[in-house]
């Protein structure tokens, strides 16, 4: 196994670094599309928050319209 590492070292070396290299080309649009999917993400949540507070402001109004017709 050694005298095999010892007579392809370049190629092997050669093959690393090129796989190395384009990981960290595509390092970019990785984190762009991460940073949009969290964004998107906050955005959902905002939304549901805000329409869960209406909700319960809906049903906390028709209750107290309701108790009152009593």
């Amino acid at each position: 196994m050694k005298t095999f590492i010892q007579k392809h070292a370049l190629k092997i070396g050669a093959s690393v670094s090129a796989v190395v290299a384009s990981g960290v080309a595509n390092a970019g649009p990785v984190d762009e599309a991460l940073d949009a999917a969290v964004a998107s993400g906050q955005s959902n949540y905002s939304i549901v928050v805000i329409g869960l507070i209406g909700l319960a402001a809906i049903g906390f109004g028709l209750r107290a319209i309701v108790g009152a017709m009593r």
